[in-house]
């Protein structure tokens, strides 16, 4: 049985006691004690937890108990926005004994020399993270002076956040604590890992509103969702759409593009690779293969009607038209993509019955269902408030004009500073202005972007609408954190039947299932300091405890549409989907292979991506293998000439000195990759890396790495350089007509190279 709820006069009369935190202000509750006991044994600490739980309260208390020890030391908090700085500002002078000039706010609005000033008069400095970076490489502050560093939002130290490059300059000083908070890091382990490794995490520390200890402090959030039916009329125009996207799939399946022609396999992500991949294709053949520019167009165009498609699925006529109509008003040269989707037969159809449809006043069916949901909100609770978040800005206009003409709503639009065409952005001020008149009960709905999800001091709200469901676990967990932290809240997801929408749905459930399985794995299995010092040599063990003993593969995830995994399985082997770095599939210890379908192999000899690679698996595993598949005869029946895929084929095994292993079928592939994992496995017992550490470039390797750097220089241009000039120095200190001596190196080129080789370099000032 969960415990029972205490009454509020209960839990109200213990206070913490601190010398630093202000008597009688901050309630004493045993789980946030303890996890501020926890940073402070555990060292560099990671704290997950819902937005209701106080995470903020945790940072006081470790801020008092890093005072006690080191009175001297200054504490560093940081935030992603410039409003969250300042409400964390507001609650160290709320709840800590300091005067007004021992809390410092830091943005780039602040000029420099103040920031210095004022950093070294004040012990709390809550600041801007891209702020703190740019004091810190331009040494106007030292991390030596910081005692503990608070990082709220942790999930942001990835890649190249500011986040990274400051916990890695404090990570230098001596007996600094590290304090990372967050409702979610992310649901994918590989994004957690990098998180506490950057961030230099050694203790991870979970808690839920279902805890024993949280439950007596916390508040219910009820989940519900409201499914609709489309409507026939928006079932014919999909249809259309999709239509004309198959239209363009079968063309690019045809140019060897796709290997499949289902518009499953055309997701956003796939299309942005594919778009990559067609302009290599281009540069390879200086724009003389004309056939690889109608690619261009049809893989554009599939974008364009992906997004008409997404866009009336999930948010309804207005926002569809209103997208056909920018895209026939953009100004200057019209691309061809653009031209041959407004003017298809299916897109004219589908422009006339959305102007039909507008004309009649339909929106989309979620709109019924929100306006339904937030009048029985209001009229049950006539002083309550809420939030409606939605993705698109003309999707948010929209409904705030048509709610704000049902009785008993006051609806307000909250969209971020940046302005999307012709309509304009909301200042910080004005952001500020609404979320107080919201507070004031002066309008009782924000019709929000994704800017109301983190990083501004929203009220907590007694009910959020999700018009449309986010596929991720981080944005899910932020949204529904604005309701429920002082009393009981409701989140409502409305969703379209058999549209994206319930995919999106069930992913972000499904990802914060995983987030909390990996984070609970993560807390069980690491010790003191394996986090901070990164991940291990991955091996099967780690990723797949599941397989009991079963010979086991590692299949990249952007091999699923080939059903060879499937096939694997059929055979008896336990297989392990992710995006591999290298190659497609990893059977044994030392050996990546790397499958091509007779099309893809061809295409990836034109683009120069099969040589790419050939480098990579040679340089990464002992023994690479690449597996050709299908009838060898077609091989020789492309547009490709035959000497070309002769050559190929010799230098893979000459100079490369890859094997290649031809299949005629993709159960023939699955038997070779089974067979070579059972001969790789069986009665070895060692785990099987998933990837060994390169072993370096050769230095000709390198210098030709140098010079393909440079603007427009491929491979073949980088040879040739280096053949005519003798160095890397040669080339740099060549002049314009010199440069333009070696073949295909016009005047523009040769100019924009010695551009790069010869400017002043000077860098950038951001605050």
């Amino acid at each position: 049985m969960p415990p029972e709820k205490k009454e509020t006069s209960d839990l109200i009369k213990k206070f913490v006691k601190n010398k630093f935190i202000k008597p009688k202000i901050v309630e004493k509750r045993e789980y946030q004690a303890r996890l501020a006991e926890s940073v402070a044994k555990g060292g560099n600490s990671l704290i997950v937890a819902p937005t209701a739980l106080g995470k903020t309260i945790v940072a006081v208390l470790v801020t008092a108990t890093v005072l006690e020890k080191k009175p001297n030391g200054k504490i560093l908090f940081l935030a992603p926005t410039k409003p969250l700085c300042e409400q964390h500002k507001k609650t160290m002078l709320k709840l800590m004994n300091f005067e007004k000039e021992d809390v410092a706010l830091l943005t780039g609005t602040t000029p420099a020399k103040k920031r210095t000033k004022e950093w070294e008069n004040a012990t709390v400095i809550v600041a801007t993270p891209q702020t703190i970076e740019n004091d810190f490489r331009k040494e106007r502050v030292s991390a030596k002076d910081v005692s503990l560093i608070i990082f709220d939002e942790a999930h942001r130290a990835v890649g190249e956040y500011a986040y990274v490059y400051i916990a890695k300059k404090f990570k230098k000083v001596r007996g600094g604590l590290v304090l990372a908070l967050t409702a979610s890091p992310g649901g994918k382990e590989a994004h957690v890992k990098e998180v506490c490794k950057n961030l230099g995490i050694k203790n991870i520390e979970i808690k839920g509103l279902e805890d024993e200890d949280v439950v007596p402090y916390s508040h219910e959030i009820k989940v519900e969702w409201r499914v609709v039916e489309l409507p026939s009329e928006f079932k014919a125009m999909r249809k259309l759409i999709e239509h004309f996207m198959q239209k363009q799939a079968d063309l690019l399946y045809k140019f060897r593009l796709s290997k499949t022609k289902s518009l499953k396999g055309f997701g956003k992500a796939r299309l942005i690779e594919m778009q990559a991949a067609i302009r290599r294709r281009i540069q390879a053949s200086h724009g003389k293969n004309m056939s690889i520019f109608a690619a261009a167009t049809a893989a554009a165009a599939l974008m364009k009607a992906s997004h008409a498609h997404t866009l009336l699925e999930t948010q309804g006529i207005t926002a569809l038209y209103s997208y056909l109509e920018r895209e026939r008003k953009k100004e200057g040269k019209v691309s061809r993509a653009t031209t041959m989707f407004l003017t298809s037969m299916e897109m004219l159809q589908v422009n006339e019955m959305a102007e039909e449809l507008g004309e009649k006043g339909i929106i989309h069916p979620k709109f019924d269902a929100l306006a339904e949901v937030l009048k029985k909100q209001f009229k049950e609770k006539p002083d309550s408030s809420t939030i409606v978040f939605n993705h698109y800005r003309e999707s948010i206009k929209k409904l705030n004009e048509e709610l704000n003409k049902i009785e008993g709503i006051k609806s307000e639009r909250f969209v971020g500073q940046a302005a999307r065409g012709k309509e304009k952005g909301m200042s910080q001020k004005e952001q500020a202005e609404k979320i107080e008149e919201l507070k004031e009960g002066k309008i009782n709905c924000l019709v929000a972007s994704s800017v109301a999800e983190e990083g501004l001091d929203i009220p907590s709200v007694d009910m959020v609408v999700f018009y449309e469901p986010v596929p991720s676990e981080i944005r899910f967990i932020q949204r529904r954190g604005r309701t429920g932290r002082l009393a009981a809240g409701r989140a409502i997801i409305l969703m379209a039947k058999n549209t994206r929408d319930e995919a999106y749905y069930w992913t972000s459930v499904n990802k914060e299932k995983k987030m909390h399985r990996i984070l609970h794995k993560m807390k069980k299995d690491t010790g003191d300091e394996e986090i901070s010092k990164g991940e291990k040599q991955t091996t099967l063990n780690s990723f797949a405890p599941e397989s009991d003993g079963k010979i086991t593969v590692f299949v990249d995830i952007r091999e699923n549409e080939s059903g060879i995994a499937e096939l694997l399985e059929d055979l008896g082997c336990a297989v392990v989907k992710k995006q591999l770095e290298v190659g497609d599939y990893i059977p044994g210890k030392e050996i990546a292979i790397e499958r091509k379908s007779i099309s893809d192999f061809v295409s990836s000899i034109v683009d120069g991506r099969l040589s790419k690679q050939l480098i990579n698996m040679a340089e990464s595993y002992e023994r690479p293998l690449v597996i050709v598949e299908g009838d060898r005869k077609k091989l020789f029946e492309t547009n490709v000439h035959r000497n070309a895929i002769i050559g190929m084929l010799t230098s893979i095994a000459l100079n490369y000195r890859v094997p290649i292993l031809f299949t005629e079928s993709k159960r023939e592939t699955a038997q070779y990759i089974w067979v070579i994992a059972k001969r790789e496995q069986e009665g070895k017992g060692s785990d099987v890396r998933l990837r060994i550490g390169r072993k370096g470039l050769t230095l000709e390797e390198q210098q030709r790495f140098v010079i393909e750097s440079l603007p427009l220089i491929g491979p073949k241009m980088a040879r040739s350089l280096l053949k005519k000039f003798g160095s890397v120095k040669g080339i740099v200190n060549a002049q314009s007509k010199e440069l333009q001596k070696v073949e295909n190196m016009g005047q523009k080129k040769a100019k924009l190279v010695r551009q790069v080789l010869l400017s002043k370099y000077e860098e950038e000032e951001r605050a």
